[in-house]
């Protein structure tokens, strides 16, 4: 119940945020010059697009795998892989971004692990994601000219995720001390829920020991050569749209829309990834037409993509997404 209403509760914020980002992204829009902008791309840029789009789902599946490794040994990367595409359909179509859940409990369900270990390397998963993204933010920060506000926005969830590792390395090292306070502390509570609770802190902590171990710069290498990659899809987008940027153009739209997505949206982000792309773009001196039909694009792009091949996916392995989502929902 109380999943339910802080699912409906998320769902609304993020429509209220989608609209105003929506808003944003239209206003002082000419509609014929967005029209004329969104007929001159030019597909066939879209036929290496899509083979390197699909050659990032397999890399971050391979760098999802090695975070699992520690408990499991013979994860196969195809596994890993498939779970993850569906896990970005799910972000596509459902609000909350329950993806990311989906994910874990879809995991846990195929490879026999408990699910909350798997929850744990998802969030390693996107820390990486951030810290690297970070990296490459400040080195080409000093070429680019974003709006204040924005570089500022950018650098904070950087240095926040950064943080965070180091926290998390930090607790790792000590984790026996860690859980020792921890355990203390739930003597208070009642026998039944102390046993669930550490139960639920062993699966964590065993998903977040791979961060002391080689297994993390496995995955760091397979997750850098996967963002190369989707800077590349989307430097080929932009020169589908006529625009012929420099490479950092491409750089600055997938690392800002990428930390777009942990502020609350409608599902696939709609609104608030046009916006943000919109700003990356019109700060190389590109119209706001132009610069709008480029994220247009390149949102539907990775968006049927993500969604039409997890839809196939789902068919493919027989998966009952309706049970997943629901066991989700019944998670505390």
């Amino acid at each position: 119940m109380a999943f339910n209403l802080r699912t409906h509760l998320q769902f609304f914020i993020g429509l209220i945020i989608s609209a105003a980002a929506i808003y944003l992204s239209l206003r002082k829009i000419d509609l014929n010059a967005l029209w004329a902008a969104l007929q001159s791309v030019n597909f066939l840029f879209f036929i290496p697009a899509v083979a390197g789009q699909l050659t990032c789902f397999f890399l971050k599946g391979a760098g999802w795998r090695y975070l699992l490794l520690p408990a499991k040994k013979n994860l196969r990367v195809i596994s890993t892989t498939t779970v993850l595409i569906i896990g970005l359909m799910v972000n596509n179509l459902l609000p909350a971004k329950m993806g990311e859940l989906a994910r874990g409990y879809l995991m846990g369900e195929r490879e026999k692990l408990p699910k909350t270990l798997c929850l744990s390397t998802v969030a390693v998963e996107h820390l990486l994601d951030i810290l690297i993204l970070t990296i490459f933010l400040i080195i080409l920060l000093p070429f680019v000219s974003l709006p204040p506000w924005l570089r500022t926005s950018g650098m904070l969830v950087g240095l926040a995720a950064t943080g965070m590792i180091v926290m998390l390395f930090i607790v790792m090292r000590r984790e026996e001390k860690f859980l020792g306070w921890i355990y203390r502390l739930l003597q208070f509570l009642p026998g039944r829920f102390q046993k669930k609770i550490q139960a639920i802190l062993n699966n964590i902590f065993q998903g977040l020991r791979v961060v002391t171990g080689r297994y993390i710069f496995y995955a760091s290498a397979a997750i850098l050569l996967m963002w190369v990659i989707a800077f590349g899809v989307a430097y080929l987008v932009l020169v589908a749209c006529g625009l012929f940027l420099p490479f950092q153009a491409a750089v600055m739209v997938i690392v800002f829309a990428a930390f777009g997505k942990i502020i609350p949206s409608s599902p696939g982000a709609i609104g608030t990834f046009h916006y943000l792309v919109l700003l990356v773009v019109m700060s190389f001196q590109v119209t706001r037409e132009a610069a709008l039909g480029y994220a247009i694009i390149l949102h539907a792009l990775t968006f049927l993509i993500e969604t039409s091949l997890g839809i196939a996916l789902v068919f493919a392995g027989n998966i009952s997404l309706g049970k997943i989502t629901r066991q989700v929902e019944e998670s505390p």
